[in-house]
Order: C-alpha cells, then structure tokens, then sequence
C-alpha cells in the first residue's frame, strides 16, 4: 500500500497526538508499505529536516516526511489551507489512501474522491452533537474507508450515530520498547541524582489544569513522607505555582523521548492523577498515552477507576484503581502500594504483563489488517438509521448548556440523568 499521512500542525511538537501519528505511520512504514507524511512548512528559517524531527521522536523508519506552504497566522486557517492543498497534490492522488485525523482533510478527500482512513481518540459526536450528522455523512461516503478509533469508549459514540463495527477498528496505541530496555529502580535513581531510599510516586505528563493534577497536589499535602515528581513542565502556569510551594512535590521540565525513561523506572509508584475532571470535563484524557509507557516499565500504577482505563487497567491485577476524585480513597490505596511490598510487586508483573502487547510495532500490524480488509470490500455498508430527533435534542442541548453554563463539552449520560431527576 501506498500512504500519504496528513499532519496538520507544523512539525517538531512535543503534542501526544503527534507522537501517536509519526509513530504510527513509522511503524506502518517498517512493514514495508511506502509512506509520506505530509505536514504544513513552518515559517521561514524554522524548518526541520526530516531526519531531525525522526531524531526529535527518536524514530527509525524509512518514512519520508515532505512539507506543503499553508497560512499559518491561525489554526483554522491552517487546517483549512492543509486540507485543500493536499487533494490538489500529486502525492495524494498517487497514493492508495490518505490516512489522516482531521476532519476538514476527510471532507476534502471525499470530495475528491480520494479514499481517506481516520484515526482519532475522540468521541466528536458525543462530546458537540452538532457534529453527528456531518460525521455520519462522511462515514456513509464510499470512499471512508474506515475510523480507527483509540478506545471502545470513542468507538461507542459512532457506534451510537449508526455507523456499522466493520467501519471500526478499536486499535489502542502504544510505546517503543527501544525506548524502555528494563533497569533497575537503583540504577536509575543513581543516573538522576535521587535518593534511593526516597518513596517516590511519578507523574509524566503535561503540567497544567486539565490533566486533573489538583488531586495529586492534595495527595502530596497529606503524606510529606512522600516525593511526588511532576515531569512534563512545558511553561509556568497557576498550577506549577502552587506546586512549587509544597516541599515533597518536586518539578521537572519536558524530557526527549528517549530521557524519560529513567523518571518511570525510578519510581515506586506511577500516576495517572486519581480524578475524572480530564474526562468529563475537558474530553482531552481518554486512554492517556503516558498509560502504555507505565504498563511497559512494570512498576505499580496507581489511577482513577474511570471507563476509558477498565479497558485496560483491572483493580488488583495490574493497577489499584481508585474512586475519582475521593481523597480518603486515594491515599489508602497510596498508603497500601507503599507499604505492601507483596500487592506492588504483584501489580508491577501484572502490569508488565500487560504491555507486552502494546508496542507500535504489534499496532501497525493490525491497522495494516484492517486497511487491507477495508480496501478488499470498500467503503460501503450498511448503517442503522439516524435518530434525527436525538440529535435534534442533544444538539439543543449542548447549545443551552453552552450558552447558560459555559460548558461546551457535551456528556449524553450526564444530560440524560439531569433530565431524569428533573421529571422525578
């Protein structure tokens, strides 16, 4: 197969989607299918060269990556400009199909007839309603090839919309194992400057508002007995500034792809902050990806019980999950992990265990399968009626709550059981 990748952002960034995407096409790469990446051409004198941004991902893979001039005083300029650009480009019309996560490139490859693959971790529909009946005519065009969606819990929301299982494949992502050879936990302590005998509990990820990051800094208030490393810091926010006035809470800046790796094996414990803030109200966290990483190092995790991680994650087999958001609940779970070597250890295997099958590599084979199947039987098939008088209510609700509450991020069950204790 002949692919050309459509990024629509400038390239280097330091964004999780962007790590997703040229991982994703790297890998698909090195199964032998050539592939470009075609991405927007950053203001003059800013370019990188392709083996420069595979060097700033700490990638291997003939993937060729190519630029296109685009406006980019602003984002939807931009998307847009990327978008038009490409269908008119010989390198699209080359290609067997454009494999992409932007909406805008998706209608432009339809309209043009260009068979389009999507790949997003996003329930669209779900979270702004408006949209359904946009995607669902994108999905119903023959040449949409198909949506591979991050989780089952992005799946279910085209699902709900009618959209047929074989037009979707749940593919989770990964990690590079090159990236996390097994070390000791001493051993990486002593590579970083840390004291061994310290309890250590380690976030990775961005430091700001939306990663629900509040609850950790209340974890860290209660137990000073307890380090607690917040690795990610791009620039200073309110958060980092509250942050940097407890004493057991320590800050580390951003860390190149391949330097991280020393921070996840030297903790006791890893961290996906215990609160479900990120998903229900931001809609930006649904299967972090700092999670694959966690589960290849093998150390206990410890994370809130929220839908998008039971996917992967089971209470006492390879993570303690607890109650969102539940402080009490937390911390004996943190107190627990601390003090019953048997119980971390246990979840540490399991953990590990876990990600033996989550590599980028084990991941492009099956978005190869499933590619490979859509173009042997198309893009056709046959979708469950729309519910119009859904959509109709969803959509008018999420403008009212947008308008009356300033809440823009849709959550149908939510909605739903507000509506039902309004009538009770």
């Amino acid at each position: 197969m002949r692919i050309l990748f459509s990024y629509e952002n400038v390239l280097p960034t330091t964004q999780a989607d962007a790590e997703v995407f040229m991982n994703t096409a790297a890998a698909i790469t090195r199964r032998g299918h050539p592939g470009i990446l075609l991405t927007p051409r950053p203001p003059a004198g800013k370019e990188k060269s392709a083996r420069a941004i595979l060097q700033f991902f700490d990638i291997e893979a003939p993937l060729r990556i190519e630029t296109h001039r685009t406006r980019l005083l602003h984002p939807i300029f931009q998307y847009r400009d990327h978008a038009k650009k490409l269908v008119r480009d010989p390198r699209a019309r080359s290609a067997d199909l454009v494999y992409t996560r932007n909406l805008g490139v998706i209608r432009e490859c339809l309209k043009h007839s260009i068979p389009v693959i999507f790949e997003h971790y996003r329930p669209w529909g779900d979270q702004f309603p408006p949209l359904q009946l946009l995607l669902r005519r994108m999905m119903e065009n023959p040449c949409f090839l198909g949506m591979i969606a991050h989780s089952q819990f992005a799946a279910a929301s085209y699902h709900r919309i009618g959209v047929p299982p074989e037009k979707i494949a749940v593919i989770h992502n990964g990690y590079d194992p090159k990236r996390l050879a097994p070390r000791p936990k001493w051993e990486a302590r002593r590579a970083l400057g840390f004291e061994r005998a310290d309890k250590l509990v380690t976030y990775a990820g961005r430091v700001n508002h939306k990663k629900g990051l509040e609850i950790v800094l209340e974890m860290a208030r209660s137990r000073p007995g307890v380090r607690f490393h917040l690795v990610g810091v791009e620039k200073e926010n309110e958060l980092t500034r509250e942050a940097r006035t407890i004493p057991n809470v320590q800050l580390f800046p951003f860390q190149p792809f391949g330097a991280l790796a020393d921070h996840l094996f030297a903790a006791d414990i890893l961290l996906i902050p215990p609160s479900d803030r990120p998903l229900a109200k931001h809609g930006t966290t649904i299967l972090p990806l700092k999670l694959f990483s966690y589960l290849a190092v093998g150390r206990p995790i410890l994370a809130p019980a929220n839908g998008d991680l039971l996917e992967l994650l089971r209470d006492g087999e390879n993570a303690s999950l607890a109650r969102p958001s539940d402080l009490d609940d937390i911390l004996a779970r943190l107190d627990q992990l601390l003090e019953d070597e048997p119980f971390a250890a246990r979840l540490a295997r399991g953990a590990r265990r876990s990600g033996r099958s989550l590599s980028w590599d084990v991941r492009a084979a099956k978005i190869e399968r499933f590619i490979e199947s859509r173009l042997v039987y198309g893009g056709s098939s046959a979708f469950e009626p729309f519910e119009y008088r859904r959509y109709l209510i969803e959509s008018g609700g999420w403008l009212l709550r947008g308008l009356f509450r300033g809440e823009w991020l849709y959550r149908p069950g939510e909605a739903e059981s507000e509506r039902s204790a309004e009538a009770f």
